[in-house]
């Protein structure tokens, strides 16, 4: 069941350089993602069918803890490949602030200043009140702190403010440890996460700080730093291998049940799912390039996705929230399955554009910039 690689060149992912498997991973992390924020919009009571993919729709919200595996895996990676050589941290922060914050801050600027401006949406109204919070990076830390969900259209840049803490912190760890120090770290910090996460889900008035703040969160990027950590030393790749595939053998009904009971079960999926989801990484960027499943992470519309992932997910719940079903109902067809499929395909397209025009028009320009930080 477990196929051995004869040779490096048929790996799907090799270290030190660019593997479009994980071009595809991003890919289907975004789609997933976007799909259950457009799902969301969708009356459960129209249809059966919509009723069920409304219930299980919240399943492509796990598309963040892909994000934050595949964060973890990418930047140990490149920190372990840049460790030693001159302006270590220099370099990597000018990269990361070249590649997050201009369209970061411009997203900012347009939605808390320039539609509230020319646009009659309420819905601005409440994040522009909190945006120091927005600007500074810390609305996850705000969220925890009232227990709501307190931002509107920019609910989701909790996620961006988990990696932007995990930016700042992690080099230290990969500067001053060792490769086996720092898989201790990880390990430590999957445990103790994972149990701090189960005590606090206890007390209802910290049920938002379980979902979003960064401490329990940090356990998925932990897990990504793990297996780059692990696919970089000299660990037989094969032992590799057979411990993801029976993790993931062992996760994936667990995680099957609490989708179909659609319960939280105190914070277990939060722990359970990133668990998976690295054993998937592990088994696909272990596999032959020419596996089906490869082949399919690796198709064009993934790698395409992939490449303006970042865009989309920034702009996809200001668009949300600017033209929700019922904004759109009056120009759809009167059959429920027929409108939803019209209002996620025309969403999703309308997602995509706007995502490739930021990069081509606005993020392309600073990207350039990076060649100066290498």
């Amino acid at each position: 069941m477990i196929a051995i690689i004869k040779n490096e060149e048929e790996l799907a992912w090799s270290p030190g350089s660019h593997s479009p498997v994980l071009d595809g991973v991003r890919g289907f992390a975004i789609l997933i993602v976007t799909v259950y924020r457009l799902c969301k919009e969708l009356d459960p009571t129209s249809h059966p069918l919509i009723g069920t993919i409304r219930r299980f729709a919240p399943i492509g919200e796990r598309g963040v803890d892909l994000f934050f595996v595949l964060s973890g895996f990418l930047i140990t990676g490149i920190l372990l490949q840049s460790k030693g050589k001159p302006y270590y941290f220099r370099n990597f922060m000018a990269r990361r602030a070249l590649r997050i914050f201009p369209l970061y801050f411009l997203s900012l600027l347009v939605g808390l200043w320039m539609i509230p401006t020319f646009v009659s949406a309420d819905s601005f109204d409440m994040p522009r009140k909190e945006q120091f919070y927005l600007w500074t990076y810390t609305s996850n830390l705000r969220m925890s702190w009232l227990n709501e969900w307190c931002f509107g259209p920019f609910d989701h840049f909790w996620s961006l403010a988990v990696e932007e803490h995990f930016y700042l912190v992690w080099p230290a760890f990969v500067l001053l440890l060792s490769r086996k120090q720092l898989a201790i770290v990880c390990v430590g910090a999957i445990g103790t996460v994972a149990i701090a996460r189960t005590l606090v889900a206890m007390n209802p008035s910290f049920e938002i700080a379980v979902d979003v703040h960064t401490i329990f969160r940090a356990d998925a990027l932990a897990m990504g730093a793990l297996l780059a950590i692990l696919l970089t030393s000299s660990v037989p790749r094969l032992q590799i291998r057979r411990v993801a595939f029976w993790t993931g053998l062992m996760t994936f009904p667990l995680l099957a049940g609490i989708a179909l009971t659609g319960k939280r079960l105190l914070g277990l999926p939060n722990t359970l799912c990133p668990i998976f989801l690295m054993a998937a990484m592990a088994l696909l960027l272990l596999s032959s390039r020419d596996r089906l499943s490869v082949r399919a992470i690796e198709s064009r519309p993934l790698r395409f996705l992939g490449r303006y992932s970042y865009g989309m997910y920034v702009v996809q719940l200001p668009l949300v929230t600017l033209f929700p079903l019922s904004a759109w109902i009056d120009w759809l067809p009167s059959d429920p399955i027929v409108r939803s499929t019209f209002y996620i395909g025309g969403m999703f397209s309308l997602i995509t554009l706007l995502a490739f025009l930021s990069f081509h028009l606005v993020e392309s320009h600073f990207l350039k910039l990076k060649k100066s930080f290498q």
